[in-house]
């Protein structure tokens, strides 16, 4: 045991330790926060603040995590509390320099020359600096001691996996190393792996603002190669689009970056990209792998299942801000709230906080907290799914006023005339409040998160879609549930990456996490941190539920249903052994990615692999691309396909051009065919789906769709009326109801849905894997016209894409 650990235990032993902290702890917490409290322990004197900040300094000579971080709490709450105390001003700087976080401390400095500070103090924190300090383009920017030893370890790594806090700044290190090898080679392929269209936008910008107007790098979210392009290249794609690169092309890579890498976890999307990365890793034995997850274990064993059994980790589990959880409960007399501060030892009170407002009604006070709490830096109030997001950000908006700041202003304009006039959220932003969810128009979501970052947005009420992936950090984070959608439960390590936003690196160093009627919550997964538990999403399907896959791969393939969280994770490892087993290749990837498993269920689920391709009969060359399609239904669909051949209707198959006559009535059938056929799902809604995706194939804008499904829930309403009042006419004693005044809100959100959810990304997968099935039918029956002379497979479709 070294001294500085000794010292250390003996010191955090003392008995007046523990009280002393906490004194200095809790009086930070009270001044972080905006609202006078009225707090119920004294901050600590002047002498036994120093005596901490003694303490602190030994702390940071040790490695012990848990003595680090309470080296920096006592520094940064020092720094908040000490007020003009130079002393403890300086022995906080100097602690800070010890743990190498200069984006804190560039935070604290202050205006002036430093005339409390010595020489040996001024030189120290100068080298340690300097050492820390690289050059971004044409600025220079010191590292935290983390993001250095990562920084001068990525150059040479095979295989690295990064795991830290949210915002502790992993994606811009990763960002910058392959701005550098872009720069100072002549040939390079990269690609950057991102789980969301909103993330997807956001790495892209930033590779471009970071390279400039460099003219011979292409940088797209195309996942198609140019040939005649120049030959540096990065590619910034979803899982689903790395997969379509893969197939449609032999591009290697260079350097593959995996941001948010916990989703290998993630059910089906979680084997597109397992699948995907180990596909392009495989391609090249000098491809580069960086894995980017927050706060997460398990990557070793993943790095084998991926082709990089060498895969290394760089961890840090020390954010480099002050994070406090503080408890909301309605106190049991007056207008007002009690606050408790969690604690490694429990939920700790720190005081009240009295209001004019009223707390009483539990539905609302969420909102009521947020208000009076969360008026400054920026508030994230996390809500269960779009509806809630709109119902509290209605609650807040209702008592403010409209701040005349002429941003927001601009941002109303817009989304009254490119959503909706009736659009509530036009109304609210004048007030700096909005909501954010994952299915709105990425344009409009883009703007709000840009607004937020900005200050104009005070308040942004978001769903999971804010969880992971976008950096939005925000002075304050509000959560009233661990539950998302209908009551189901949020993992532990989801709300830790949630509440993680709280405290904005270089420009906080307190950030607060306000937990409302905390106490009543079934479980507290917020009193100790777990983070994500990384473990291949096939792996963890094959030994959970054996029993459905087995029955999945014989043909009884579940349905897709919200009430069953299996059934999407089933589909997509039972299509994802026949597509291995097509390519003569699921025996070594059985036992390759199952090997922790029972021999005797890797050789079953080998043999069902094998026996449901030699059933289905359709090419490898097919299955590579569509396995998270329902193989079996795939193959309902060529043998339709097929039938209407025999008929002579060969024609009827082929999609036309959308702006072409008859186009509606062609589309309609294609996707009623498509979803009778692959999904054995109703008709009528894929009905409904063709005319959206119609318009949206057109380039119809938003607030004339948006128009016509208003239009079109008042035709419905106005159906119901008719129908309810010939039967009260009948039936004077019927109790049916009529519908209500249309709200603009609840069509836009579900029209939203339908777009973003089922037009641009399930039709797109359905879509693409009929053009292919399509192909493979006209190439084995090729179009016959009545003079009898074959037309080539390439004229009849070359070009025509479903969506």
């Amino acid at each position: 045991m070294s001294f500085a650990l000794d010292l250390s235990d003996r010191m955090a032993g003392h008995a007046a330790f523990s009280d002393i902290l906490w004194r200095l702890e809790s009086s930070g917490a009270a001044r972080s926060i905006p609202a006078k409290i009225e707090t119920v322990t004294e901050p600590p004197s002047g002498e036994d603040l120093h005596k901490l900040l003694y303490c602190a300094g030994v702390f940071v000579q040790t490695d012990v995590l848990a003595y680090r971080r309470m080296a920096q709490s006592i520094a940064l709450n020092s720094l908040i509390v000490a007020g003009g105390d130079e002393g403890a001003y300086q022995r906080g700087r100097r602690i800070l320099t010890d743990l190498g976080n200069f984006p804190a401390l560039d935070c604290v400095r202050r205006e002036g020359v430093e005339t409390g500070a010595s020489f040996l103090d001024a030189l120290r924190r100068t080298l340690s600096r300097e050492l820390n300090t690289v050059r971004v383009g044409d600025q220079w920017i010191p590292l935290t001691d983390f993001q250095k030893d990562t920084w001068d370890e990525l150059p040479d790594a095979r295989a690295i996996a990064i795991s830290a806090p949210t915002s502790a700044g992993k994606s811009f290190l990763v960002i910058e190393h392959l701005c550098r090898q872009i720069e100072r080679a002549a040939s390079f392929c990269a690609v950057y792996v991102a789980p969301t269209r909103a993330l997807l936008s956001e790495v892209n910008a930033k590779i471009q603002r970071r390279l400039g107007e460099a003219v011979d790098v292409r940088i797209t979210t195309v996942p198609t190669q140019d040939a005649s392009g120049p030959a540096r290249q990065v590619f910034v794609l979803t899982q689903e689009r790395l997969q379509v690169l893969l197939a449609a092309s032999a591009v290697t890579f260079d350097l593959v970056i995996v941001d948010e890498a916990q989703n290998l976890s993630d059910g089906s999307r979680g084997m597109i990209l397992q699948d995907s990365v180990e596909q392009a890793v495989s391609r090249s034995g000098t491809t580069r792998l960086v894995l980017l997850a927050p706060g997460a274990r398990g990557f070793e064993a993943v790095g084998a299942s991926l082709g990089a059994p060498d895969l290394t980790v760089a961890r840090s589990e020390l954010p480099s801000v002050l994070q406090n959880r503080i408890q909301l409960k309605k106190a049991e007399v007056g207008n007002a709230l009690e606050l408790d501060l969690l604690t490694p030892d429990g939920p700790r009170r720190l005081g009240t906080y009295r209001s004019g407002r009223g707390f009483d009604v539990p539905d609302s006070r969420l909102a009521a907290a947020a208000l009076e709490l969360g008026s400054t830096g920026g508030s994230l109030v996390y809500a269960t799914g779009p509806t809630d997001a709109e119902k509290v950000a209605r609650q807040l908006a209702h008592d403010l006023e409209d701040g005349g700041d002429p941003a927001v202003a601009t941002i109303s304009d817009f989304v009254r005339k490119h959503i909706h006039p009736d659009y509530t959220l036009a109304g609210m932003i004048r007030k700096g409040v909005a909501f954010h969810y994952g299915k709105m128009p990425t344009l409009l979501r883009e703007t709000l998160e840009g607004a937020f970052r900005e200050g104009h947005v005070k308040f942004l009420v978001c769903t999971t879609t804010l969880f992971e992936g976008i950096n939005l950090p925000a002075r304050n984070v509000f959560i009233d549930t661990p539950t998302r959608g209908t009551k189901k439960p949020l993992a532990s390590a989801a709300l830790w990456n949630f509440a993680g936003r709280a405290g904005r690196m270089s420009s906080d160093i307190v950030g607060n996490v306000f937990l409302v009627n905390y106490e009543d919550w079934p479980d507290k997964p917020l009193d100790a941190f777990v983070g994500y538990e990384v473990q291949s999403a096939f792996l963890r399907t094959a030994s959970e539920v054996p029993d459905r896959l087995l029955g999945a791969l014989g043909g009884a393939m579940p349905t897709e249903s919200p009430h069953d969280e299996d059934a999407g994770r089933v589909r997509a490892a039972a299509g994802l052994l026949i597509s291995k087993a097509a390519r003569d290749e699921v025996r070594g990837y059985v036992d390759r990615t199952l090997g922790s498993l029972d021999e005797g269920l890797r050789n079953r689920l080998t043999e069902a692999s094998l026996a449901a391709h030699e059933k289905i009969g359709l090419p490898a060359t097919l299955l590579a691309t569509n396995w998270t399609v329902d193989p079996f239904g795939l193959r309902r669909l060529y043998d339709n396909m097929l039938e209407k051949v025999a008929e002579e209707k060969t024609l009827k198959l082929i999609p036309i051009s959308p702006l072409g006559k008859g186009a509606y009535d062609r589309y309609g059938k294609i996707f009623t065919r498509i979803h009778r056929e692959v999904n054995r799902g109703d008709v009528g809604f894929a009905g409904l789906v063709s005319g959206i995706a119609l318009r949206w194939m057109r380039g119809v804008p938003y607030p004339v769709m948006l128009a016509k499904a208003v239009e079109r829930q008042k035709r419905y309403d106005d159906k119901r009326r008719e129908e309810n009042r010939i039967e009260r006419e009948r039936n004077p004693g019927s109790r049916v109801r009529d519908p209500g005044e249309i709200v603009v809100d609840d069509v836009v959100r579900r029209e939203f849905d339908l777009i973003e959810d089922q037009v641009r990304f399930r039709f797109v997968q359905l879509g693409k894997a009929y053009i292919d099935i399509l192909n493979i039918v006209l190439e084995r029956r090729p179009i016959k016209l009545d003079h009898k002379r074959r037309i080539p497979r390439r004229r009849c479709i070359s070009g025509i894409r479903l969506v």
